[in-house]
């Protein structure tokens, strides 16, 4: 009897315990609270910060680099007094969630090659400014902290990563191709989920880095494959853009958000100036305004703070177009890469013997291109390419400082193109605190020295040096 009692008391409490545990989830599970966040959610945040922050850099630092524009104000930049510069963490910081695309892209029930293809795509972007801006970076073990647990990845030289690069790329290429529709809202906010453009973006850079690298490699078949099937960024409508709504501060054009003094410190520059006097050129008038005086006045790159101000005192330089890049929140947009660069690349990939072609019909693609993007005529692009200091003439110095005109508010790009090929020329200012050099990358951040200091140390070790003079792998080819 006694033994029954236990038996029975054990049996209650059994049925007890699961009749407790079986709900126990559904119980216990906020229904407010997604466990995953899903794919469009995320795609739309990372195509949406990539494309703002790319453009907000070219904005500021990245057309004072390239001397199209000069700060009256605060203007450390151009004196390279550079520390903790540059996108370092937010690259590593929007990578994860990339990376969390492509697994959902590839997990059973959410697999969508059309998604896959985005993330890849975004992934080469981001790996590739990260190496062109620092040199070697944490590239194999960067993401794999949480599967890993490895929180201090080793830096990985610019060869291996631009392989990688490249490889991402060429997947990306080929998962797009499948043409796979996303259902719903893509929460793409460059082409709406659409395959077909993004296979041509993912191919359009892949032409931007074969050419970067084409100092150390021969990459006339990969290139010309790309320009054989066709499957690239050709004509304006391709153009990776963003159109602010101009509905909050986030969804509008940053400058317009500011303060007007901000606005007012960001002057032309005297060598940009010079480019479009030369070629009597529109873009001044559409990106610039007069003074006060009514006169076109560039400023000197590189000024101290008190030269410039006194500089900006004597002279009144021209101001950034006020209606275009303040007044407005949406006229102006945001980019990652648009067809006039990608004619640009071919017009030099051809006059470098390295695919085949008509590099005058490139060119002149190029500019028009640009010049149609920023609302001028056909008839004056006719016009402004028939004078003789803009007809194509074969000088690869003509070629490319049309491409670094063009590349205005194109992140650093027109920086990347000077340090492979030292075209256009560029001289620092006079009062430089890098001396008579030009120079080729950022610092690593004072933080990796802190948390990741072995590998830091490693990487430095292998590249020569931190600081902002050594050249990555693909600067110093020697195949022209």
């Amino acid at each position: 009897m006694k033994k029954l009692t236990i038996i029975q008391i054990l049996v209650l409490a059994c049925l007890l315990i699961t009749g407790c545990t079986d709900n126990f989830e559904e119980i216990n599970t906020n229904p407010n609270a997604p466990e995953a966040v899903s794919a469009n959610l995320l795609t739309s945040t990372v195509t949406s910060e990539i494309t703002r922050t790319l453009t907000q850099e070219g904005y500021s630092d990245g057309n004072t680099i390239t001397q199209l524009m000069a700060k009256n104000n605060f203007p450390g930049f151009a004196q390279f007094d550079w520390g903790d510069q540059g996108m370092w963490n937010f690259f590593y910081g929007i990578l994860p969630e990339i990376d969390d695309i492509l697994e959902i892209s590839r997990a059973e029930g959410t697999q969508n090659s059309t998604y896959e293809g985005i993330a890849l795509t975004l992934r080469a972007l981001c790996f590739a400014n990260l190496t062109d801006l620092y040199g070697n970076v944490p590239y194999a073990e960067a993401l794999a902290g949480q599967s890993e647990g490895i929180f201090t990845p080793v830096y990985d030289n610019q060869e291996m990563i631009y392989d990688g690069v490249l490889a991402d790329l060429e997947a990306a290429d080929a998962a797009l191709a499948q043409n796979q529709s996303i259902s719903g809202a893509s929460g793409d906010v460059i082409y709406d989920g659409n395959p077909v453009q993004w296979r041509k973006l993912a191919n359009a850079l892949r032409l931007r880095y074969l050419l970067r690298i084409s100092k150390q490699r021969d990459v006339s078949s990969a290139m010309q494959a790309i320009v054989n099937a066709g499957n690239y960024i050709n004509s304006n409508s391709d153009n990776a853009t963003l159109t602010y709504s101009g509905t909050s501060n986030t969804d509008s054009w940053p400058e317009s958000t500011g303060r007007i003094g901000g606005f007012d410190e960001k002057s032309l520059c005297d060598t940009a100036l010079e480019y479009f006097n030369r070629f009597n050129d529109p873009r001044l008038d559409i990106w610039f305004d007069r003074n006060s005086d009514g006169n076109w006045v560039g400023m000197p790159i590189g000024l101290n703070q008190d030269n410039a101000r006194a500089f900006d005192d004597a002279n009144s330089p021209s101001r950034l177009d006020v209606d275009l890049f303040y007044y407005s929140a949406t006229d102006a947009e945001a980019f990652i890469m648009k067809n006039s660069e990608v004619q640009f690349i071919l017009a030099e990939a051809v006059a470098r013997g390295i695919i085949s072609g008509n590099a005058e019909a490139f060119y002149n693609a190029g500019v028009r291109a640009s010049m149609n993007y920023w609302g001028v005529s056909d008839a004056d692009v006719t016009a402004y390419l028939a004078q003789p200091a803009v007809a194509y003439d074969g000088s690869l110095e003509l070629l490319l400082t049309q491409k670094t005109i063009a590349l205005w508010n194109v992140d650093y790009q027109g920086w990347f193109n000077y340090r492979r090929t030292g075209l256009p020329a560029l001289e620092p200012g006079p009062d430089s605190l890098n001396g008579d050099l030009y120079p080729v990358r950022f610092l690593y951040p004072s933080s990796e020295q802190t948390l990741n200091r072995t590998n830091y140390q490693a990487a430095v070790g292998a590249m020569g040096g931190d600081n902002i003079n050594v050249k990555g792998w693909w600067e110093t080819g020697t195949r022209y």
